[in-house]
């Protein structure tokens, strides 16, 4: 379990993803701010469904030098969250 007791595992997808937007020391900061949010309420972030797809996703604004991001996730049934993609936010 996380430090905060949910567990968030980043799947091999997020992974990769992170590395092709420059690695985690280019999301870092922005990441750290969606992580606490997803450690307190995951559901509380915006849902898109359109059948067959289904997923939550969090995003940031650019601030100072921090990169804007979107980060796709998914919650399992027992509150298991599951880091799925990253990119960079075009807005």
């Amino acid at each position: 379990m996380g430090a905060k007791g949910r567990l968030i595992i980043e799947t091999e997808e997020f992974k990769a993803s992170v590395e092709k937007v420059g690695g985690y020391r280019a999301v870092d900061e922005a990441l750290s701010t969606i992580m606490d949010g997803l450690y307190r309420t995951p559901y509380g972030f915006e849902r898109f469904e359109n059948p067959p797809f289904s997923f939550r996703y969090a995003r940031t604004k650019k601030v100072g030098f921090m990169r804007p991001i979107v980060v796709i996730f998914r919650i399992d049934e027992d509150g298991t969250v599951y880091l799925e993609h990253i990119e960079e936010d075009q807005d």
